[in-house]
């Protein structure tokens, strides 16, 4: 957003009361709607947790605990620009907790605030008739993906893994039907080749920022135009589950690179070998000559990296851990335990199932 807004144009934008549900912290949606005049009544989410307030000296604490007791760190390629909570302190606005947004004391704490509309972005409740009735204007739904496509609660997971190449933001009317309400506006994203789940989404939730606010000036106006999907076109992606993420070696590099890439920053890549646990925190897929291996067979090896033969080119696993030791004990026994001609399983156990969906 440009830091010097039309205030001529601000100006002849009715101000709406504003009631946001929302998990993200990464996200300057507030600020924007408050640039324009618009009042946040509250913001509400099913439980708040306060980041660490210790600043650099817990920081070089935990890591330094980190390092003696060789405890494993994703590969973290993604470092917030915005504050969510910060700015709500700041600006005062009230942190509502909302365990359950269709109960009858929320849906009367909700008609107190006397609110317009209800934003919702990325929250884990489904808003039942009594709530989405409520809100003078009613409720919009912000969902990221282009929507008839990719409806369901993980769709950055399922693109990446699928190795779409575009995704994007679709803002909706929302209806009890799970994003099936008549779109109000939507924004296409190119996925990067090398580009991660945490990547992407803090890209959806800066986008999703500013295609809302453009959306809540024009509702305030008169000017928004909602258009029904076609349902036609819908695809729906359920919750993840622990069979989602399984490795196949004798699939292509590419695809196996693509599940790690869905599953980043958050969680490594898990395979096993002779039922040995191996964590894996970066890989790339490379091309080349079937070379006479198997899948999953380890064809080369270098200092803290393996080449392994998948079912269409290789997969080249830049770090990676060997289940349960870390750190220095790890760079010791890849030394040996991981040998060239040795072949990863090609399934987790049923332990392996269980302990993931636990989780």
């Amino acid at each position: 957003m440009s830091p010097l807004l039309n205030m001529e144009a601000v100006s002849r934008i009715p101000k709406l009361r504003i009631l946001i549900l929302s998990e993200i912290d990464d996200w300057d949606f507030g600020r924007r709607l408050k640039a324009y005049g618009h009042e946040i009544v509250a913001w509400a989410r099913p439980k708040w947790k306060r980041n660490s307030t210790c600043g650099d000296f817990c920081y070089a604490v935990r890591s330094t605990l980190r390092a003696i007791l060789c405890r494993p760190k994703l590969i973290r390629t993604t470092q917030a620009r915005f504050n969510s909570w910060k700015w709500l302190d700041k600006e005062k606005i009230p942190r509502i907790t909302s365990p359950n947004v269709n109960s009858s004391n929320f849906n009367d704490y909700v008609k107190g605030l006397n609110v317009d509309l209800i934003v919702v972005y990325y929250f884990p409740q489904i808003l039942k008739t009594a709530l989405l009735q409520t809100p003078r204007l009613g409720v919009l739904n912000c969902h990221p993906s282009l929507l008839p496509r990719y409806g369901g609660p993980n769709p950055t997971f399922w693109m990446i893994k699928n190795g779409e190449s575009v995704a994007g933001i679709t803002i909706h009317v929302m209806t009890e039907k799970i994003d099936a309400g008549d779109i109000v506006a939507q924004q296409e994203l190119i996925i990067g080749e090398e580009e991660n789940a945490g990547q992407l989404m803090q890209r959806q939730h800066h986008a999703a920022a500013a295609l809302l606010t453009e959306a809540i000036n024009d509702m305030a106006q008169g000017t928004l135009n909602p258009k029904p999907q076609t349902i036609a076109e819908r695809t729906y992606f359920g919750k993840r589950k622990a069979a989602d993420t399984v490795l196949d070696w004798n699939g292509s590099a590419k695809r196996i690179a693509n599940l790690w890439r869905a599953l980043q920053p958050y969680e490594p890549l898990t395979a096993c070998l002779n039922g040995t646990t191996i964590k894996i925190f970066d890989a790339r897929p490379q091309e080349g000559p079937q070379s006479g291996g198997v899948p999953g067979e380890i064809m080369a090896k270098q200092s803290g990296t393996l080449l392994v033969q998948t079912g269409n080119g290789y997969l080249e696993i830049r770090s990676y851990e060997i289940v349960p030791f870390h750190g220095w004990i790890n760079r010791i026994l890849q030394g040996f335990l991981l040998p060239v001609g040795s072949r990863f399983d090609q399934a987790p156990s049923a332990i392996d199932f269980t302990s993931k969906a636990a989780s």
